[in-house]
């Protein structure tokens, strides 16, 4: 029985100790980059991973495995932030209009500067529901539809989180321009 234990504890720290800091990092960017809570989903991941040891079949590979756990537990991460935000809109919210004037191209402003310094702050500035919308949309690729079998919503609720979404990173993202002294 210890020496079963020993090997289970051994190959546990193989496997944490090759796969932590790319696991680390898949959940830092599908968080929000927020470090605290992609520490604690990641030591949660490699619970997971140490208590099912015992039941993997060895059909894939140690990485695939690992990986699977990972997005099952982003998933259920995506279902219980979901389910606790709930927010109106006000349908005449001036924001709201500027969603649907042709000229303005907010994905194309959201995707060419994903990965600044002030992307990661304006992400960082919206509330959380948001930032993993844009998130999952921009960063993961997945579609409305996708989002919201991820997060128990329908498509229309989603299209419409995406839209106010965006609204609030281009809020946000206008003000940190003025700041710095650009303009869009």
């Amino acid at each position: 029985m210890y020496i079963a234990e020993n090997r289970k504890e051994e190959k546990f720290i193989s496997l944490y100790q090759a796969f932590v800091n790319e696991i680390y990092q898949y959940v830092f960017l599908r968080t929000g980059m927020d470090t605290a809570l992609a520490e604690d989903i990641t030591q949660d991941i490699f619970i997971d991973v140490f208590k099912s040891m015992g039941e993997f079949k060895g059909l894939c590979s140690n990485r695939t495995w690992i990986f699977r756990i990972a997005k099952n537990k982003l998933f259920d991460f995506y279902r219980k932030q979901y389910r606790q935000k709930i927010e109106l809109v006000d349908i005449n919210d001036p924001l709201t209009g500027d969603l649907n004037n042709p000229g303005q191209d907010t994905e194309s402003i959201i995707e060419s500067v994903l990965e600044s310094q002030m992307v990661y702050d304006c992400l960082n500035r919206i509330p959380g529901h948001y930032r993993i919308a844009l998130i999952l949309k921009y960063v993961d690729g997945k579609s409305e539809k996708q989002i919201a079998e991820l997060t128990d919503k329908s498509a229309k609720a989603i299209e419409s989180m995406l839209q106010r979404a965006k609204n609030a990173f281009i809020r946000e993202y206008r003000s940190v321009q003025k700041k710095e002294g650009f303009e869009l």
